[in-house]
């Protein structure tokens, strides 16, 4: 069966026509309004957008019920949503994107933390997850180092690792030491506060005018603080006031000390920098890695005095 010919069965929909936007979402026009379609491959955001009903969170796209009273229906192995329309944001500047999206993330984990027992062998496995990665990210940058110290000549972006090269093992060592902390202090919890988190940060699905996230896709339970590294990961070019706007979630999230711990860690954990044979955009990397590293410096020393 088309996809048309689903949508008209599950939805009684009039469809005049469907307009592909990407490889798995459309456009579905009809006789009065438009839909957004977006295929998945399996239904476990219903969990998500369950607990978004449950808790009557707002800043969240409304998904249609079908004939079955469900929101995911099945279409050839997969499952596809449908949902409003909206029209993106036009010129609006980033920072303010940013903005709301710290105030959308201190609502929805404002509004859905819990606690939860927490066994020994959950921190001990998250210790040792994270030990791994700090020594994959420190260990790339040594074999980087190696190479850079024996070429006879040496390229823009090698000596901005070379001379920087302290600061950024500074950070990886910073790691090693937050995590201890937070291993530690965990050894007398029980419990552990978790909460809904976005886990997928992307200007795209920031509509400011209709003061709304568009995506579901990625939801799950986790630390909130999850979230804010996700986000301070992805957002590229990286913002001189970062901590400024972080305030804006802080100002609604009173965050455990346990959980300033673990985003010190996890900030702490340079991002990979990727070199190629392209002088100019190495530069442009190391620069990246340079104001992350800037950053993550003055957020640190902000959560350290609020610990």
């Amino acid at each position: 069966m088309s996809l048309q010919k689903t949508i008209n069965e599950y939805y009684h929909l009039q469809i005049i026509g469907l307009i592909g936007i990407s490889k798995n979402v459309y456009k579905i026009k009809t006789e009065h309004e438009f839909y957004c379609l977006k295929i998945v491959s399996n239904k476990k955001q219903e969990m998500a957008y369950n607990h978004i009903l449950t808790l009557k969170l707002q800043h969240f796209v409304a998904l249609m019920c079908n004939k079955d009273n469900e929101y995911f229906t099945p279409y050839k192995n997969q499952y596809f949503y449908i949902m409003e329309y909206l029209t993106a944001d036009k010129e609006i500047k980033k920072e303010l994107k940013l903005k709301y999206y710290y105030r959308y993330l201190a609502y929805l984990h404002n509004q859905s933390f819990f606690y939860q027992h927490v066994e020994a062998d959950l921190i001990h496995q998250q210790k040792q997850d994270l030990l791994a990665l700090i020594q994959e990210r420190k260990k790339c940058y040594e074999d980087f180092m190696k190479q850079f110290e024996i070429m006879r000549f040496r390229s823009p972006s090698g000596w901005m690792l070379v001379l920087n090269y302290c600061r950024l093992m500074n950070c990886f060592h910073q790691a090693y030491h937050f995590l201890n902390e937070y291993c530690d202090m965990m050894k007398e919890k029980t419990e552990i506060r978790l909460s809904l988190t976005y886990n997928h940060f992307s200007y795209d699905h920031i509509y400011v005018y209709e003061n709304k996230l568009i995506s579901i896709d990625h939801m799950t339970i986790n630390f909130c603080i999850y979230d804010i590294y996700d986000l301070l990961q992805a957002i590229d070019p990286f913002f001189d006031d970062c901590e400024t706007l972080f305030d804006y979630y802080q100002e609604k999230v009173q965050l455990l000390k346990e959980e300033k711990l673990l985003l010190c860690c996890l900030l702490s954990i340079i991002p990979v920098v990727h070199f190629s044979h392209d002088e100019e955009r190495n530069i442009c990397e190391m620069s990246k890695i340079l104001r992350y590293e800037e950053c993550i410096s003055r957020l640190i020393t902000k959560l350290k005095i609020d610990c």
